[in-house]
């Protein structure tokens, strides 16, 4: 019995000397876990610190070095000048642009383009890509038009439209909402892996092409969309309707020439139907100007040595009305100098000693001497006066003697 009752007081008393030390363990536990949460909560940077840490991170990926390597530069097209020199356009991995007025040419020049791509070469331009593939976004024609693109590229190039569907994305985008057009554009490259993309219509991209964030924007999304997917990427912008002014349009036209690599210009020679590109902007030489238009039969055709004829007989006509406008002043300035001196030779008869006149204009008028007399001198040689020893007769005074 006694061993029984003393059990139990043992116990308590041993529990009473355990439950301070599990106390203290679980204090210390406590401790030690505030101070590491505390510890960890110290060492994590502040929102400042990691911002810095991502501005810091930005500038090592984007600064180059000297030892720093870049891929080659891969142009998809090139253009042979007069004097068989070729100059690579279009680079992969950047954007471009293509520019004019309203139908002068620029959806024709693009399907040369096209053909060279196709084809290997067309006309004086070559393409530089083996296989070529292309994603053409046509956002201002109609279906029919559309389709006339590929018409017209076969009639060029004589390629079976088996080639040209399978290397070529055509869509007519007209009728799409604006909102859906840059989702498409990259959807397209990753299911068609394009070497060259057209976009004849870029405009269409945005709301309004004066809206300044909005243009930026898309400028900004079709950068890295051309660099990511190694492609060149041509956008086709209206210049302002002023024919002096050939910047593109708006906001829009000014954030793509910043950006864009490579600017080609089409223009109408004055009085005819030949379409010339030329480039207007370029990051490193300019590839040289080329030339085409319709033939009889409605088929592309080069339009090179035209242009040159143009050209000259422009340059001929030029010269001619130069000449004409320098006779006509020629003759305003002799009867001028007609009408001064004739007052003078009339108030004597209808001749005068040359010395007097000289002498009479020049008090009269306030020309030098040496002035008035070469004056009398181009009269006479005009025939308006004549001299005979050393007076100086009126045609007038001639005729009635």
């Amino acid at each position: 019995m006694l061993e029984g009752i003393e059990k139990p007081e043992t116990q308590a008393e041993s529990l009473q000397n355990v439950q301070p030390q599990t106390a203290g363990q679980v204090n210390n536990q406590g401790q030690e876990t505030v101070h590491s949460i505390v510890g960890e909560a110290v060492s994590q940077p502040t929102a400042e610190e990691q911002e810095k840490m991502q501005l810091r991170l930005i500038l090592k990926q984007t600064r180059i070095r000297s030892d720093t390597e870049v891929p080659e530069e891969k142009y998809t097209l090139s253009v042979t000048d007069t004097d068989g020199n070729e100059t690579p356009f279009f680079v992969r991995g950047d954007i471009h642009a293509v520019k004019a007025k309203a139908k002068a040419g620029k959806t024709t020049a693009l399907k040369v383009m096209l053909a060279a791509l196709l084809k290997g070469e067309q006309f004086l331009l070559k393409s530089l890509v083996e296989d070529a593939r292309i994603v053409y976004f046509d956002t201002e024609q109609s279906r029919a038009d559309t389709k006339r693109i590929l018409s017209d590229v076969a009639k060029m190039t004589g390629l079976g439209s088996d080639v040209i569907d399978s290397r070529v994305s055509l869509y007519s985008l007209r009728c799409i909402d604006q909102e859906q057009l840059l989702p498409l554009l990259r959807q397209a490259i990753e299911d068609n892996k394009p070497d060259v993309v057209f976009i004849d219509g870029i405009v269409e991209f945005v709301a309004s092409f004066n809206d300044e964030v909005e243009s930026k924007t898309l400028i900004k999304n079709l950068l890295p969309l051309a660099q990511d997917n190694d492609c060149a990427i041509v956008c086709v912008l209206h210049t302002n309707k002023s024919d002096d002014d050939h910047n593109m349009r708006g906001h829009l036209g000014s954030f793509l020439t910043q950006k864009a690599a490579t600017v080609l210009e089409c223009k109408k020679e004055k009085g005819s139907s030949v379409i010339t590109v030329s480039c207007s902007e370029a990051r490193h030489k300019e590839p040289a100007e080329w030339s085409i238009m319709f033939g009889p039969d409605d088929t592309i055709v080069s339009a090179d040595e035209k242009r040159l004829q143009i050209r000259k007989e422009q340059e001929a006509e030029k010269k001619q009305k130069q000449a004409a406008a320098k006779e006509a002043k020629k003759e305003r300035e002799l009867q001028e100098h007609l009408s001064t001196v004739l007052p003078f030779i009339n108030s004597t008869g209808g001749s005068i000693n040359r010395n007097e006149l000289i002498a009479l204009v020049e008090s009269q008028t306030n020309q030098h001497r040496t002035t008035v007399s070469r004056h009398i001198t181009a009269l006479v040689e005009a025939g308006k006066l004549v001299e005979n020893g050393d007076k100086v007769i009126s045609v007038a005074a001639v005729q009635t003697t």
